[in-house]
């Protein structure tokens, strides 16, 4: 997915940087469709780490599907002093909580699933991309 920072970065908040990001665009595949919408608040931690919370929307004509995101990817060093001078790093390994809910029957074994993301955040070229992985319990 694409993204654009919507403002320069707020803070600093005690040792946190606030960076709401606005997702523009993107797909998803299998099956292949549009991302509309979505947010992403970065937190800048003066550790380097950044811990993501966001959502998307993906837009499917039998139904969309909402996804909600909420993780962390780690900066080198450096990356609080530059996210302060309005620069992001990239690209980062993330690890993601995810759920998601829909009434499309493509996508309704998600709703209430046990989801992670797992990819790269990469905000000097303003994309977040990552795989979602479903753990099930063998019981």
């Amino acid at each position: 997915m694409t993204f654009e920072t919507t403002a320069s970065a707020i803070g600093p908040a005690g040792d946190i940087l606030f960076l709401p990001m606005r997702i523009t665009g993107g797909m998803v595949s299998d099956p292949e469709r549009a991302i509309v919408f979505g947010t992403n608040f970065v937190s800048v931690r003066a550790d380097e780490r950044l811990m993501h919370n966001g959502n998307l929307v993906v837009s499917d004509p039998a139904g969309d599907l909402l996804l909600w995101f909420d993780g962390t990817s780690q900066g080198q060093e450096g990356a609080y002093d530059d996210a302060l001078d309005g620069t992001l790093p990239g690209p980062l390994a993330t690890h993601f909580s995810v759920r998601a809910i829909s009434a499309n029957p493509l996508w309704k074994a998600l709703n209430n699933a046990p989801l992670f993301g797992v990819g790269s955040f990469d905000g000097a070229n303003r994309t977040l991309t990552f795989a979602l992985v479903s753990v099930s319990a063998a019981v």
